[in-house]
């Protein structure tokens, strides 16, 4: 069999190339397929991730035909996804496992092999969803149209670990894995699968500790936060806000048990050491937050010169930290070090790995004692803790995750992320009245099919819905689990043009999400745009959504 279910992307590279680079995949992906002469799929439903019309068809009506399908996977467990839809024609649908697109230079690709296993449908005809017959190499029921089928004791099949029976299957972007589904018309389809990230040859699994290491007594110590946001981050004179003792003693007075304080560390050192101005500012509020009996984080905020150009910065950051650290050494251990805010861009975990081992032994130095928080990459996102890889020896690290989601909410209207046309979304979904597309954003394709969803669908189907963040919530809770590394929110807020009923619910519920599952918490942020503290009433916004009972 032969299936017309590719992208044009791979078209355009030489099949049989083989110089392709192995790489954990952080999404699995998938296509569905109708015939030409077909109507689109309707009432398409994803568990978790995305369901988008294809881009890579020569046409539009071509693109509708086709249903480019990811999700979140990890490479430790194996994770449930389930594909809902229902057909418009009797006949067949052309199932593709796939894998994600991305260079690891021009022209060559990453091979980010995706694991498969447990394959069912209903509604629909699937042979071979177990994976544990083959035929010539191939699994039964399936194709592998464009490069040779691995065998069992080749990478990525060699060493893997079936969640049932002897074998599963495995797909990349380079060599997909496809077959037909028999459907009819009008009749709902459910497909339900299991996926993992295959680990690439090499890899070394990194330690598991036990759940009671001296990380673990310094996160108890934190549970409810705030972020001292938009001061001490921004350039030196350029758009921040000011903070002092009183803000200080307003967040103790508040509740809150713990701050943390974002430093842009690379416009404060100078000559080998801390530039004064900013101690003068600084110290006395970290001094007064010590006296308070608060807990202290103090991070390196915005090195965007780093997540962009890692190598050339990096001696700048080790360097940084060696100063940093050394100042504070004889500070007490309740000030804690946060390696580095929202790793991006040029980070990919490989990269940040080598970046944050070297940002911790450079603190260690004169600091071997010392609570250290580090971020995931993927801009601190809880699924980003699949590829956070410390350490193993280092058992006073504290995993630290930033949630905003949805973030269609929480930054509506933020000029910083595209956004600023988007506005009336409320919390929960679905709306009293229906929320358009901006024209401005016409062509943002992933919001058009979010926006659709939440102006229409019902409870927990709805994508602006705490749903959303207590699945992720569940996944930081399973690695901490795993892994036996603490795991902190440093960020988690709402932008405050949202309305402020539906600000105060969202803020309400994901607080009371993360107490449920024992994570602690800091807010972003005290009294700037997703501020807590109104300065000019000189009150509390969230008091209720935040202290209140749950």
């Amino acid at each position: 069999m032969r299936f017309r279910c590719l992208p044009l992307l791979l078209l355009a590279l030489p099949v049989f190339a083989e110089e392709n680079v192995p790489h954990m995949p952080a999404q699995a992906r998938l296509f569905l397929r109708v015939p030409d002469e077909a109507p689109p799929l309707t009432n398409i439903r994803v568990s978790m991730g995305e369901a988008l019309p294809a881009t890579h068809e020569a046409t539009p009506e071509k693109n509708a035909r086709v249903t480019d399908v990811s999700f979140p996977i990890q490479w430790w467990r194996w994770r449930e996804f389930t594909l809902q839809f229902t057909p418009t024609h009797d006949g067949t649908v052309e199932l593709d496992l796939n894998g994600p697109w991305e260079e690891a230079r021009p022209g060559v690709l990453f091979d980010q092999e995706v694991l498969w296993d447990d394959f069912s449908a209903s509604g629909a005809g699937l042979q071979g969803g177990d994976f544990e017959k083959f035929n010539q190499g191939t699994p039964v029921g399936w194709d592998s149209p464009w490069r040779p089928y691995p065998a069992a004791d080749q990478w990525p099949l060699a060493g893997s670990e079936p969640l049932e029976g002897k074998s599963c299957a495995a797909s990349w972007h380079g060599r997909p894995l496809t077959t037909r589904l028999s459907v009819k018309a009008g009749v709902p389809v459910t497909l339900k699968m299991h996926a993992r990230a295959a680990t690439v040859p090499g890899f070394k699994k990194p330690a598991t500790l036990p759940g009671n290491t001296v990380a673990h007594a310094a996160c108890a110590r934190l549970k409810r936060g705030v972020n001292l946001g938009n001061h001490w981050e921004a350039p030196p004179e350029g758009w921040g806000i000011r903070y002092d003792v009183d803000d200080i003693d307003r967040i103790a007075a508040e509740g809150f048990d713990h701050i943390r304080v974002p430093v842009a560390w690379h416009y404060h050192l100078e000559n080998g050491r801390i530039k004064p101005a900013l101690l003068a500012e600084l110290e006395p509020v970290l001094r007064r937050a010590l006296e308070k009996k608060l807990t202290v984080i103090v991070n390196w905020h915005h090195f965007e010169a780093l997540c962009k150009e890692p190598e050339k910065n990096l001696p700048d950051f080790t360097a940084g930290w060696e100063i940093v650290a050394k100042h504070f050494r004889d500070w007490p251990q309740e000030l804690y070090l946060e390696l580095l805010n929202e790793p991006n861009g040029s980070l990919d975990d490989d990269i940040l790995t080598k970046v944050h081992a070297a940002g911790i032994a450079a603190i260690r130095k004169s600091n071997p004692d010392r609570i250290l928080l580090v971020n995931p990459p993927a801009w601190a996102a809880i699924r980003g803790l699949d590829r956070l890889f410390l350490p193993d020896g280092d058992d006073r690290i504290i995993a630290s995750v930033h949630s905003y989601e949805p973030f269609q909410f929480t930054h509506q209207q933020a000029e910083w992320v595209n956004l600023k046309d988007l506005r009336g979304i409320s919390y929960p979904g679905p709306p009293a009245r229906r929320v358009p597309l901006p024209e401005s954003l016409r062509e943002n394709a992933g919001l058009a099919a979010w926006l659709e969803a939440y102006n229409t669908r019902q409870g927990t189907d709805n994508p602006c819905t705490k749903a959303v963040f207590e699945t992720l919530l569940d996944d930081a809770v399973a690695w901490s689990a795993h892994f036996g590394r603490p795991v902190h929110i440093g960020e988690f807020g709402a932008y405050q043009k949202a309305d402020p009923a539906s600000r105060s619910r969202y803020i309400r519920d994901f607080r009371s999400a993360a107490e449920q599952r024992k994570l602690p918490w800091a807010m972003w942020d005290w009294k700037a745009g997703f501020g807590y503290w109104d300065e000019a009433g000189s009150k509390p916004l969230l008091r209720e959504a935040l202290f209140g009972t749950q």
